[in-house]
């Protein structure tokens, strides 16, 4: 069937029996995301707290290993319970929807005690494919399907940023998404023959291969037109709204409406995932169809009407009472309660290239725009001084292949950088941290490790700089664990964060904050913060997208390469910003925390 005739026919059964759909898919979601997921995060955190783990990260992987196999063995369990959860519910959304396109000859616990079955009879290269197969789809597919559980599986954005920068890995991340759109849709009828049809996942596999040969572009497209047909209707939804409640908001009846707007938004989004959901399922399932005895029934029988309307009934119930409960939240996040005001952080002293990272002029330009914080990084020299740079060599900015660690303080002090179009000599810290002192200007200071650090770097930094730091209230941040934990033991009145890439566990450390990368960075670890006095710094926050994200899941500072931007946007949000554009911040995070609905 053509991709815009497929999508007729599966978007005309959808809403003949939306009742249904969606009860099925809001029902899953609702038991993954207040009930599995609430439970995965608690054991993780008492797995930890039992083995007496501070922390999960890639830079203690080996120290857990070797110090902490318990804890490792508990991971892996917690692991394969969470891979087994994320296939019983594709497998029940899968044979749900097979079921009501059938006419619901099954009750609903029966499909239950089939999806059952079929994880009981599944096979280990089973749930070994079904991860590969998510890892590969996972670009394309996350797009119209996913799981709050699937939702920390996510590269981080500053891996992204560092691939694309190179030519030969931006070329590699392209010829691996290209891989996976082509492997995605060849093995498209995989999981409906494993799920459906109790094929081994070899032969599954095989099958597959054959019945897609010559129809990759027949599925690519049927992806392709849902997703385009999605975002255009989702975007001018949103964009009725908007320009309802700008007009609205020049009336006296501007927050009741403004409430309703907001209301309707909760519920069509919610609405909008359950039909996604439902035709990316249709279009896996077609795969199967066109090998079935007689396809063409599957989107013409018909459905008893008192089944029709229990179902529906019991959705708009279900829909009315939930979204009657947020009614009081609406009320809060109109009146502006819920926008948090975080900290502006310069990203190594700079404002969209408007100077050399980590130098003076920059810095000193950089503080004339009132920034809460100029971050800035520190490295160890050869001479065992602490010189201001980033990078651990010079290739960058300097166009010398020589290490930050073989070289002295006054070898690097005579280095000339360039970026943007400016240069700069390296400056040593203290004359960076003089010069910020002279300028009133605050530094988040974060501490680098190299090949030239010391054992006592932590008691070197502190003798050196402490008593200033502590004057001028600068604060401290670093990826090693060591470092902070042996400066905030020493010297628990110095202000030290802990920078976590990845947000897989709450840590639970003597830090003072956690500068988070804001790709997995969520609203629960800000609250678990909250809970146990933290702050929570997010980096790069450079859009105002992501910056709005962030003052709606309540960040306490942000790091960014934009200043200017994002001190104007969080002005924009906070001085008595119109209704119009407090929906407007909501439909920004809505568009990216649909998926970990």
């Amino acid at each position: 069937m053509r991709p815009l005739a497929f999508w007729r026919d599966a978007n005309s059964h959808f809403f003949h029996h939306w009742g249904s759909y969606v009860t099925l898919v809001f029902l899953t979601n609702l038991v993954v995301s207040y009930i599995a997921v609430p439970t995965f995060t608690w054991l993780t955190a008492a797995l930890m707290r039992w083995q007496h783990v501070p922390y999960v990260s890639y830079t203690n992987i080996g120290a857990l290993l070797i110090h902490h196999p318990l804890a490792i063995l508990g991971l892996i369990v917690i692991l394969l319970a969470i891979t087994t959860l994320i296939y019983w519910q594709f497998a029940y959304l899968l044979l749900g929807i097979t079921n009501i396109r059938h006419g619901r000859p099954q009750t609903m616990l029966a499909v239950l005690g089939d999806t059952i079955r079929s994880i009981a009879g599944a096979s280990p290269s089973t749930f070994l494919f079904f991860i590969g197969y998510f890892i590969v789809i996972m670009p394309f597919g996350s797009e119209l399907f996913t799981t709050p559980l699937l939702n920390k599986a996510k590269i981080p954005a500053f891996i992204i940023s560092y691939l694309m920068a190179n030519n030969a890995f931006a070329i590699l991340l392209g010829i691996f998404y290209v891989g996976a759109a082509y492997l995605g849709i060849r093995l498209i009828a995989v999981l409906p023959l494993m799920m459906i049809d109790h094929y081994h996942s070899r032969d599954a596999i095989r099958l597959s291969w054959q019945r897609t040969r010559g129809h990759f572009w027949n599925y690519f497209l049927k992806i392709i037109v849902t997703l385009v047909i999605v975002s255009i209707v989702v975007a001018a939804i949103y964009m009725t709204i908007y320009v309802g409640q700008v007009l609205f908001d020049k009336t006296g009846i501007a927050l009741v409406t403004a409430t309703i707007n907001l209301f309707l938004m909760e519920v069509i989004t919610e609405f909008i995932v359950c039909y996604a959901t439902v035709i990316f399922m249709m279009v896996i399932l077609s795969s199967h169809d066109a090998h079935q005895p007689a396809p063409s029934t599957l989107f013409s029988f018909r459905e008893p009407a008192k089944t029709r309307l229990r179902t529906r009934l019991l959705i708009i119930t279900g829909l009315a009472a939930i979204s009657a409960a947020l009614v009081g939240f609406n009320l809060i996040y109109l009146n502006g309660l819920t926008m948090s005001r975080p900290l502006t952080i310069a990203h190594r002293g700079v404002d969209n290239g408007n100077g050399v990272q980590n130098t003076i002029p920059a810095m000193v330009k950089t503080s004339q725009e009132r920034p809460d914080y100029v971050e800035m990084d520190i490295r160890m020299t050869k001479d065992h001084q602490f010189v201001v740079m980033h990078d651990a060599n010079l290739k960058n900015l300097a166009n010398l292949k020589r290490k930050v660690s073989s070289m002295t303080l006054k070898q690097l002090a005579n280095v000339t950088v360039t970026e943007n179009g400016y240069q700069a000599k390296i400056p040593s810290f203290n004359d960076y941290l003089n010069t910020a002192i002279k300028h009133h200007q605050k530094l988040l200071i974060e501490i680098k490790t190299g090949g030239a650090d010391t054992k006592d770097l932590p008691e070197r930094f502190y003798r050196q700089f402490g008593a200033r730091i502590l004057a001028n209230h600068e604060q401290v941040h670093t990826l090693s664990y060591t470092i902070m934990n042996r400066l905030k033991m020493e010297h628990p009145d110095l202000f030290v964060s802990y920078i976590m890439p990845y947000n897989l566990t709450f840590p639970h450390t003597r830090a003072n904050a956690y500068t988070m990368e804001a790709t997995t960075l969520n609203d629960a670890f800000i609250e678990q913060a909250n809970r146990e006095h933290k702050k929570v710094y997010a980096w790069d926050i450079d859009d105002i997208t992501s910056m709005d994200q962030m003052m709606f899941i309540g960040a306490n500072g942000v790091i960014t390469n934009n200043l200017h931007l994002i001190q104007q946007e969080i002005k924009d949000n906070t001085d008595h910003p119109s209704y119009a554009n407090l929906l407007l911040t909501f439909m920004n995070d809505l568009t990216l925390e649909t998926q970990t609905q």
